[in-house]
């Protein structure tokens, strides 16, 4: 059952005072969209626990949370929307302000991964959950998978695989597409694509063009969709080549992009030509919104990137994540 925490007389500037932390702010954000426990909190703002648990003593000081018991442990959650309440009113925008902040929405990719670890259910998929990708996810070529997307798609859609190198996310997006454009510097990396793409499933058009990034071989508004796999650590800076996709993709056209997160894998500057060793999502969708786009969220990846050294060292286990984003209609 749960045990309201209201304090019976609220002060309001030590009310205002406990708002207008930007770190007790996340923690709200993330508890109106969720119950949680400490542990579970801590690990989607990716901050210590005694750190949290300071900032929830202030804010159950407010008033503004509600504990529940389960089992051997304790949930919380906030009371934030009590009809003509005070707090209310004050959390409306402060609720919207929190739609701007790059942290809260790292914060919401970290709490679907806490979510997704959540398990308390002894049924058979539970049990077996460890072993599903050789039991249940074994497939001949996973288009089934692919199709079984794409007919939940429109149709005719013109697509881009932008630094494609030899075409590893190409050949996924080429069953969702009318016409695919891939564009690489490199016409090596172009005439491996070319082979690794030369027998296309249905009817999508497949078109190589050379250019670089930050002047893409596209014209404006041209894509309808574009993604960008495993790029962006290879550029010295992201501005340029971002507002260049942001030229080409029409009015409401999407970005995906999928990177590396921040690791200390130094021999693949020189073995794989990264400039960088990983990029921190923080940065990214700074950068995105810095030229135009919108709708701007981040996705936590249930993978891994795996290169290994050429002096035959052990494969590399490096963490991904996913960023999507618009062109404003």
């Amino acid at each position: 059952m749960f045990n309201p925490m209201i304090a019976p007389h609220v002060d309001p500037p030590a009310l205002l005072k406990a708002l207008a932390d930007p770190t007790r702010l996340r923690i709200l954000g993330l508890l109106e969209l969720e119950e949680l426990s400490v542990g579970e909190l801590t690990r989607a703002l990716g901050l210590s626990q005694s750190r949290v648990s300071n900032h929830l003593r202030v804010l159950r000081d407010q008033g503004l949370l509600i504990e529940r018991r389960t089992g051997t442990s304790t949930r919380v959650r906030v009371v934030l929307d009590r009809e003509g309440d005070f707090v209310a009113r004050l959390w409306s925008p402060l609720r919207d302000g929190l739609r701007g902040m790059v942290d809260h929405d790292a914060d919401r990719a970290r709490l679907q991964t806490v979510l997704a670890e959540r398990s308390g259910a002894d049924d058979f998929f539970d049990r077996v959950a460890g072993q599903w990708d050789k039991l249940g996810e074994r497939f001949a070529s996973g288009q089934a998978r692919q199709r079984s997307v794409a007919g939940l798609l429109q149709r005719g859609l013109v697509l881009a695989d932008l630094g494609c190198g030899a075409g590893y996310m190409a050949r996924a997006l080429a069953p969702l597409a009318s016409t695919l454009i891939c564009v690489d510097r490199s016409e090596n990396m172009l005439d491996e694509a070319r082979r690794n793409l030369a027998h296309v499933p249905g009817n999508t058009q497949v078109d190589f063009r050379a250019g670089d990034l930050d002047a893409l071989p596209i014209e404006d508004a041209e894509l309808d969709g574009a993604v960008l796999g495993m790029v962006l650590h290879h550029l010295s800076e992201l501005d340029a080549t971002l507002r260049e996709v942001h030229r080409a993709l029409r009015p409401g056209g999407t970005l995906s992009i999928l990177e590396l997160q921040p690791h200390k894998e130094s021999w693949m500057h020189e073995d794989l030509g990264d400039q960088h060793l990983g990029l921190d999502a923080t940065d990214v969708i700074a950068a995105l919104r810095r030229t135009g786009f919108s709708d701007v969220h981040l996705e936590p990846v249930d993978d891994h990137y795996c290169p290994i050294p050429q002096d035959g060292g052990e494969a590399a286990h490096l963490p991904l994540y996913l960023v999507r984003a618009c062109r404003t209609p």
